[in-house]
């Protein structure tokens, strides 16, 4: 898997569109929930295009819708839940894609705050080795008893290949908690990934993530994810099963210990429409 969710998704995309130009939050999203989703540049190969070997942008005119069903074990609970998550990533023009996500909705439950979200991603590097982008997220709840803009983040994603068996997904991210208490947060995500073979792949997820930078040593948290994944074409007949699980928040600085009660466990399944 990357590092790569029907009135309010298109307020909220223009929103962001209107805010400038993906980049996983009150609760940060599983590090490793969608990564690897960008396909490589170029014409259709004959045979399957290995995740690491991917970029960091969906090339333009491809669609990759997602299904995510998944079940949590929430920070602080001690109940556990099921539910889905639907999206699609869209190459927009050259050099950019924007992300829709809805969800997760959970079986029995209302979803809480700030579940659906838009992303917009675009390229400014593109190197055999490196990739470096900037993007921005919009995070909305259209629940009228909640805030509509949940938190806004830019960031600066990076991929990194040194070889053709090796994928470090990295970047910088801020988000903003516009509401009643305003602040700023650091989410800074680390994932590494090795290509066993063309279709198979595993990886490591985590990301150090500050959720008020006024008090860094209280709300400091070190989610620890793993992932594996099979890819089941070529480029353009694609499809993908990435099963993983996240330690959600895997060790905290304020209690100086390791939570492995907490996760989230799912499979993201995909694949590539090619609308051009």
């Amino acid at each position: 898997m990357s590092s790569y969710r029907p009135l309010p998704a298109l307020a909220a995309l223009v929103l962001v569109l209107s805010s400038g130009a993906r980049a996983r939050a009150v609760t940060p999203p599983p590090v490793s929930a969608r990564a690897g989703t960008a396909r490589v540049d170029g014409s259709k190969p004959s045979g399957p295009t290995p995740m690491v070997q991917r970029g960091l942008i969906l090339p333009t005119g491809l669609l990759d819708p997602y299904v995510s069903p998944l079940v949590e074990h929430p920070i602080g609970k001690d109940y556990y839940r099921m539910g889905t998550s639907f999206g699609t990533l869209w190459g927009i023009v050259p050099e950019m894609h924007v992300d829709i996500q809805i969800g997760p909705y959970y079986i029995g439950q209302e979803p809480p705050p700030g579940t659906n979200r838009v992303t917009v991603t675009g390229r400014y590097l593109k190197t055999r080795p490196l990739d470096l982008g900037a993007s921005f997220m919009a995070v909305f709840d259209p629940n009228p008893r909640h805030p509509f803009v949940s938190y806004v983040q830019p960031g600066l994603p990076a991929l990194i290949r040194p070889n053709k068996r090796l994928r470090i997904d990295s970047g910088v991210f801020v988000p903003w908690y516009p509401t009643t208490d305003s602040h700023l947060g650091l989410r800074v995500p680390l994932n590494v990934y090795v290509q066993i073979v063309d279709r198979f792949h595993v990886g490591g997820a985590s990301a150090l993530v500050v959720s008020d930078l006024r008090d860094p040593h209280g709300t400091t948290s070190v989610p620890f994810g793993l992932t594996g994944g099979y890819s089941a074409g070529p480029e353009l007949d694609f499809l993908a099963l990435t099963p993983y699980v996240t330690w959600t928040r895997f060790y905290s600085t304020a209690t100086g210990a390791l939570d492995t009660r907490s996760f989230v466990a799912g499979l993201v399944a995909d694949f590539i429409i090619d609308l051009r």
